[in-house]
Parts: C-alpha cells; sequence; structure tokens
C-alpha cells in the first residue's frame, strides 16, 4: 500500500489533476496522499519509529535544510505549515522503497510520467488539446511549445522538466533490456526529444547536453570519459548552436531576456551578501518589490520619455538564486550538503546486480540534471528535489545493510511469537533413601516427581557479520572531509555566480 502512496504522489504531481478542466480543483489531492502516506507507515508490518529517521548522512542534511527554511522566515509557523508535507514526502519515500525492485518501480513510474508530459504537450499540436495549450504556444509563447500545467505552462520550465527523460529513457528501457523494450525506449527518447526542440529553450538544450555527456561518462574507465569530454568540447558548442534561438547567446548584453536575468541574479546576490539569513522562504518577490528594480526601458518617444518605469515583477530564474537570497549562504550551504551526500552515495557505490546499477545510475541522471538546470530555471522547492534525495538515501540504506537489519529484527521477532513459551520449571524422578527399600519390594520405582529450574542454554555464537563494503569504506557518517567538501561546492557556486554577473 505505502509504494502505492507514493506513485500516487508521483502522478499528482505530473499530471496535476486539480488543474485539468473535470471539476476536481477544489480536492485537496496532496494533503490528502500525505495523511495516507503517514498512515501506511504506521500501519504496516515493518512499522516505524523515531530511530529510522536518522539512519544516513542524507537525513540529517535533509533534516537541517528544512529546519533552517523554516527557522529563518519571518513566519515561521506558516513557513512550518506550508513546507511540511515536502519534508513528510521526503520520509515517506525513505521509508518505502527499501527493496532495489521498489526502486525499480518508482524510477520507471518517474521516467514514464515525465515522457507522458512531453506527449501530452506534444498531442495538443495534433487536436488532443483537453488542457488548452496550443492557444497559448501559439499566440503568448509565439510557437514555443508548453503544456497548460501550472509547472509547465512556460518553454523554460517544460523543456527543462523533460530534459531527464531522454537519459532516464535509455537506462531504464535500452540499457540490459529486450529488444522490445528498447524499440519502445527509442521511440520514446525521439518523443521527448522533439518536445524539447519545440520549446526552444536555450537553457534546456544546454542541460539536456549536458545530462547526456554526464549519463555516458558515468561509471566508464577514465579513457573513455576524457574521450567523450574532449569530443563534447570540441564539437559541443557548434552542434548547440544549430538549434533554435541558440544565436542568442551572441547578443547578451543586449537581449531583453539575458538582462532581465542579470536583474534576478544581481539582486539575489545582494541579498545573500547583506542579510544573515536571507530574507525568508517565499519573500523573492516582496524582497524584489522594496529593491526598486527596473528594467531598463530604450524610449525614443520624447512624450512618453518622462514617465518612470513600471516596477517589474521577477522570478529568480535559478534554484540557486532564489534559496541564496531566501535562506541566505547557510540555506545555500545546506543544500549542497543534500546534493554531496547524494553524489557521494552514487560515485563510490558498489553494485551488484544489473538492477541496483540501473537505479543508480537513473538517480545521477535526475541530480545532476537538477544541478545543472538549477543555473537557468527557479526549481528550488519543488518534490523532484526532494524526491531524488530520499531516493538515493533508501539505495544508500540497501547498500549498507540497514534495511536488511530491519528484516532481520522483523524475522527475529516473528520467529519468537510462533514458538510457544518454554515452562519455567520442568519434571524430574528424585531416587529417595527412606522409600527405596519398599518401592523395590512392591516393583516399584525408587524416586518421585519433583520439580527443578531449567538449565540456562549456553547462547550459540553469532555467524561472523559481513563487512559493509557496497559503498566505499562504508560511509555512513558526516565527518570534518565531507563538511569541508560540502562548503567548497557551495564557495565554487557563489564564485561562479559572481562570474556569470560579469559576463552577461
Amino acid at each position: 500500500m505505502d509504494l502505492v502512496i507514493v506513485i500516487c504522489f508521483l502522478a499528482l504531481y505530473y499530471l496535476r489533476p486539480q488543474e485539468w478542466p473535470i471539476g476536481m480543483g477544489e480536492i485537496q489531492f496532496v494533503r490528502m496522499t500525505m495523511l495516507a502516506g503517514l498512515a501506511s507507515l504506521s500501519l504496516r508490518a515493518r512499522g516505524f519509529s523515531l530511530r529510522d529517521l536518522f539512519r544516513t548522512p542524507h537525513d540529517w542534511a535533509v533534516l537541517a535544510f528544512w529546519l533552517w527554511l523554516v527557522l529563518s522566515s519571518p513566519t515561521p509557523w506558516g513557513t512550518f505549515k506550508e513546507s511540511a508535507n515536502l519534508y513528510v514526502f521526503y520520509i515517506v519515500i525513505v521509508q518505502t522503497l527499501y527493496t532495489v525492485p521498489r526502486l525499480n518501480v518508482f524510477v520507471g513510474w518517474w521516467t514514464f510520467l515525465i515522457a507522458t508530459v512531453a506527449g501530452l504537450a506534444l498531442l495538443s499540436l495534433y487536436g488532443i488539446d483537453p488542457l488548452g495549450s496550443l492557444e497559448i504556444t501559439e499566440l503568448t509563447m509565439k510557437n514555443r511549445l508548453v503544456l497548460n500545467l501550472s509547472i509547465f505552462n512556460n518553454p523554460n520550465a517544460l523543456g527543462h522538466s523533460v530534459v531527464p527523460a531522454i537519459p532516464l529513457l535509455y537506462y531504464f528501457c535500452i540499457w540490459k533490456k529486450p529488444v522490445v523494450m528498447r524499440a519502445i525506449g527509442v521511440a520514446l527518447m525521439a518523443m521527448v526529444g522533439y518536445c524539447i526542440f519545440l520549446t526552444e529553450s536555450k537553457g534546456a538544450y544546454i542541460s539536456g547536453a549536458a545530462t547526456v555527456v554526464a549519463t555516458l561518462t558515468f561509471g566508464r574507465p577514465k579513457a573513455i570519459q576524457t574521450a567523450i569530454i574532449a569530443a563534447a568540447v570540441m564539437f559541443g558548442s557548434s552542434l548547440l548552436y544549430m538549434l533554435p534561438r541558440m544565436q542568442e547567446l551572441d547578443k547578451a548584453k543586449t537581449d531583453d531576456a539575458i538582462q532581465g536575468r542579470v536583474i534576478a541574479f544581481t539582486h539575489g546576490y545582494k541579498m545573500m551578501t547583506t542579510t544573515d539569513h536571507g530574507v525568508g522562504f517565499h519573500h523573492w518577490q516582496e524582497s524584489f518589490l522594496a529593491g526598486h528594480y527596473r528594467f531598463k526601458e530604450k524610449r525614443t518617444d520624447k512624450e512618453h520619455a518622462h514617465k518612470t518605469p513600471p516596477i517589474i515583477y521577477k522570478a529568480p530564474h535559478s534554484s540557486y538564486v532564489c534559496i541564496g537570497a531566501e535562506l541566505g549562504w547557510i540555506g545555500l550551504f545546506l543544500l549542497f550538503a543534500i546534493l554531496y551526500t547524494c553524489l557521494r552515495t552514487l560515485a563510490t557505490a558498489s553494485t551488484s546486480t544489473p538492477d541496483e546499477e540501473r537505479v543508480r545510475r537513473i538517480l545521477f541522471v535526475l541530480i545532476v540534471s537538477y544541478m545543472v538546470s538549477s543555473w537557468m530555471v527557479d526549481f528550488e522547492y519543488r518534490p523532484t528535489f526532494f524526491m531524488f534525495a530520499a531516493a538515493t538515501a533508501a539505495l544508500h540504506r540497501h547498500l549498507l545493510g540497514l534495511h536488511d537489519e530491519k528484516d532481520r529484527e522483523l524475522s527475529d521477532d516473528a520467529e519468537r511469537a510462533l514458538q510457544p513459551p518454554a515452562p519455567a520449571w520442568r519434571a524430574r524422578l528424585v531416587p529417595q533413601p527412606a522409600m527405596a527399600g519398599a518401592l523395590a519390594q512392591m516393583g516399584l520405582p525408587a524416586a518421585v516427581m519433583t520439580m527443578e529450574p531449567l538449565p540456562v542454554a549456553e547462547p550459540e555464537p553469532e555467524p561472523e557479520s559481513q563487512p559493509l563494503s557496497r559503498i566505499a569504506r562504508a560511509w555512513n557518517r558526516i565527518g570534518p572531509v565531507d563538511l569541508a567538501l560540502a562548503a567548497a561546492m557551495t564557495y565554487g557556486a557563489i564564485r561562479y555566480w559572481s562570474y556569470l554577473l560579469t559576463r552577461m
């Protein structure tokens, strides 16, 4: 039941039935699913305890990030109520995906739901348009493809959301799969690629290229990795520039869209560097309005030249910019701490079956895609971030045998429950010297029944446990080196952020 609930949450997130014109807008699907998820944990045979919440470094990193998100807010109680569902679903997913088959089902549904989003967007071009996407595509977005759902209703959001599907479909449908499955995978990859092409999103093209290169190099010998990266550097830029709208990058100083990003990046950098803990969760727009940032409008009409340009409400256009502005450098560090723990698990894990390796590679694709796209779109608080962190933590537990420990405890408890309780005393014939002669003449045994305590059984030696080597050195605790590396990632991101401001 718990796995069904997790899959339902995935479907609700991507398909969003509450936004379809079929009268379900008032139904609180997410809240109902969250409550069902919590109930499934408490009612299942495996049970649930507070100890289960803190078994891996990922658990501590996600908890620290969420607590900082709440405590750094100007309205902690309101932020707690608004964000609690994200942390709850992290817990539910970690506890649900305790076997490789379950992980495989989860990432499989994730893959095909992303492909479904791409398919729905394309169908709108061919007369199947229940969401009314075609009008937005042709008029508002000037023939750039969208899907009329709240998180896919602009070309950049749609493009970046479906980019991971291409490598995901490769691993789930083609890599070590039967011929029929491979044919399905190739067809779906072509469909997703066409969807990304029609969005004409420069950022999605760049993210897709980076994700594909990372996919091709992950887990391969060093020589092959070097060759792939060299080929990408030499030929990748030329191929990217052949795609629609990519030539606009050469006009960064005059392109309004790019300059709008410069304004957002500048504001975010200022908020991060001039405040101790940011402006607070979901307070980006308020801080942007208070900063009085305006676009530089070119006015040639003298009659209107005296008018003050209107204040523009601007999106952050980057997960890192938004988190740096809203949660400060501490929040940005905690974000990279989560990403670091996930990458360390996946990079150092040693898998023993194709399904384990498939899950490892799919999770790597999701993380890399998120990290690259986060420079160009604001996906910071979306459930997908908490979902891939939870799935990676679940894989970590499996590789270290932490789920097996729980199974052994349950098995031992069940076995003890099936065995009848042993008596504390037993009967024994004990000779009685005073009666021995009389009993012997009567032909009866020279003993009577008495009771004595049972002897205490010697405990059997436990079998030697196998070393936990599925992750390098059985890493399961955040140490000074881990904190230093997460801090280095944060510092590198801030430096790159500053560099972008000078280049755009």
